[in-house]
């Protein structure tokens, strides 16, 4: 059981107990003074008295001689005549057949005892400076209730002002206090947590905010009985509104809006959507799963999988439950994933098993269709939203081919890496900026249907001006024609370089 010193005849027959003495004749309820008064010594002080008795025993075996036991009382500083500290001694000796002379005093046993007052709290008798929760006694009585109210109210604004303005109250007079106690050494001891009333008004930190009679209410409440003032315990009262804890780390969590839209990727499979972005990216899987597999048995780990799309990048492509689905579909009955059926349906694409059995088949090059599963995502739409889109679009095309509208410079502006998407709220801008004055709920709906990476954010204004803005055959032609491959200069058939008709052969021949 742990020492307490609130009761000292218990705390020194524990001591007694765990040291493993035999009793004596001297009264225990001294030696628990004796210990009480080295607490109240030790505690305002911070004093570990362990680290005075290390030099005294090299071997760390917990005791040391009756002479070293007194050496390092006298460096504790604490005030012990010889037989007080012989009382000690003799308490803390131990007898066995494990304790060789002279190294007798087991001060480990002493150190345990002084300071269980680090765990209980502070000593009953505190002889340095009264702590604040003991001067809440305050000469000061309220004549009224209105006055009561005054100060309360007084005292919530300096609270209030204090948490505002970041002012640590007691730090304003920590220069000016004064101890309870007076020492012969220092003039005026710091630390006491006391002030003079002019003191306290001359320091006070809020004059213009304060009322002069406010002030002085706020003194006269934490008056002590000798006319000081005690600013700790205002500090404590002020302490207990006002948080001087560092401000918590700033942060900004991602909440999610739910969302109950339905995207096009959701009918493909994980195979289909690895498929068309191998496609895209024109890499091969096998390669990569044979560096797992030495003996080429075809077989690997659900990790080693992992691994693979990791390193080809693919794993942000599909998410943790296309990871499993495509576990399930390729894993055998021991737990290893066969990568040779899977690479085999990913290659459909590229070319057909046996093609050499069949010489009339027909083979088509992978085209944008192929890669549509992994370049595209967008929302199912119901029918009535597409009736509410197909509307929506009439009009605006409308409105473009009525005001001859050229729209792309301005969403080319928007969009200065050339991706070909801009944000909703950008697309919404442009759209104002041209005279379109579209609801949220209009802007949400193109949206729907226009943002095609999988978010509700990314919107394709490419395809928005080819579906709204619709060239002409006349237009189309030329757009062709400047987009055709260069052709070299071809002589005229029917005029010479002067501008004369040519005769022809048939003419000739008829002549």
């Amino acid at each position: 059981s742990s020492l307490n010193f609130l009761h000292p005849t218990s705390a020194a027959a524990v001591c007694k107990l765990q040291a493993g003495m035999a009793p004596t004749d001297y009264d225990e309820d001294v030696v628990a003074d004796l210990i009480q008064r080295i607490q109240v010594y030790c505690y305002p002080r911070r004093i570990r008295v362990k680290e005075f008795f290390n030099d005294f025993d090299p071997l760390r075996h917990g005791r040391c001689t009756a002479i070293n036991f007194h050496r390092a009382l006298d460096m504790i500083g604490v005030s012990l005549t010889d037989a007080e500290a012989d009382m000690l001694t003799e308490h803390f000796t131990n007898s066995g057949a494990n304790v060789v002379p002279p190294q007798i005093v087991n001060y480990i046993k002493f150190c345990q005892a002084v300071d269980e007052v680090f765990v209980q709290g502070s000593p009953a008798e505190h002889m340095m400076s009264s702590s604040p929760s003991s001067t809440q006694l305050m000469t000061f009585k309220a004549s009224s209730l209105e006055e009561e109210e005054r100060f309360m109210h007084a005292l919530h604004r300096l609270a209030s002002l204090c948490k505002a303005r970041g002012v640590f109250f007691k730090w304003l007079f920590t220069d000016v206090d004064r101890a309870p106690i007076p020492s012969p050494s220092r003039l005026s001891p710091y630390m006491g947590g006391k002030v003079t009333k002019e003191q306290f008004i001359r320091r006070f930190p809020f004059k213009k905010e304060f009322d002069p009679k406010d002030v002085e209410l706020l003194a006269d409440n934490y008056l002590t009985e000798k006319g000081d003032v005690h600013f700790m315990a205002m500090h404590n009262d002020i302490s207990e509104v006002t948080s001087h804890e560092a401000p918590p780390f700033p942060t900004s969590p991602l909440f999610l809006k739910p969302d109950d839209s339905e995207w096009s990727q959701g009918r493909f499979s994980a195979v289909d959507k690895i498929r068309a972005k191998v496609v895209e990216k024109r890499v091969r899987l096998k390669e990569h799963y044979q560096d797992f597999d030495p003996l080429r048995k075809g077989f690997c780990t659900a990790s080693q999988v992992k691994t693979v799309f990791t390193i080809l990048n693919l794993a942000k492509d599909i998410d943790r439950n296309d990871f499993e689905q495509l576990i399930g579909m390729y894993t055998r009955d021991d737990g290893l994933f066969c990568y040779a059926d899977f690479c085999a349906d990913v290659d459909k694409e590229f070319t057909i098993p046996n093609l050499e059995k069949d010489p009339l088949a027909q083979t088509s090059m992978p085209d944008s269709h192929s890669t549509m599963p992994a370049r595209r995502n967008k929302v199912n739409l119901n029918s009535e939203q597409m009736a509410m889109w197909t509307w929506l679009e009439d009009k605006i095309r409308s409105q473009v081919r009525t005001n001859r509208l050229n729209m792309i410079p301005a969403f080319q502006d928007m969009d200065r890496t050339h991706t070909g998407h801009i944000s909703k709220n950008q697309f919404h801008r442009v759209m104002a900026t041209m005279g379109f004055n579209l609801t949220e709920d209009e802007v949400n709906l193109l949206g729907k249907v226009y943002c095609d990476l999988g978010n509700h954010l990314d919107f394709n204004y490419a395809d928005f001006m080819k579906s709204v803005d619709v060239p002409t055959e006349d237009v189309e032609l030329a757009i062709s024609q400047l987009q055709a491959p260069y052709q070299g200069f071809e002589p005229a058939q029917y005029f010479d370089p002067r501008g004369k008709v040519m005769q022809s052969q048939h003419d000739g021949l008829l002549a």
